[in-house]
């Protein structure tokens, strides 16, 4: 969680630290690219969710509707 929010709070410049700092705790290569890909993901999300907030985007499919457990 730490690299992750690292990750956003610096929007991924000087990461080599951290970058080391994940690999000490144990996480391989392939995990750290995961978890910049699902950062990047996220963070490609926020400008379609701004927009489709401010503009009233009609929603186009079936609006999950609350389950009762």
């Amino acid at each position: 969680m730490r690299f992750a929010a690292a990750l956003v709070r610096t929007r991924g410049h000087g990461a080599g630290a951290d970058v080391s700092a994940v690999k000490l705790a144990g996480y391989s290569d392939a995990e750290i690219v995961e978890i910049v890909a699902h950062v990047a993901r996220v963070a490609l999300n926020t400008p379609t969710n701004y927009l489709n907030e401010a503009v009233g985007t009609p929603i186009d499919f079936p609006v999950a509707s609350a389950r009762v457990a």
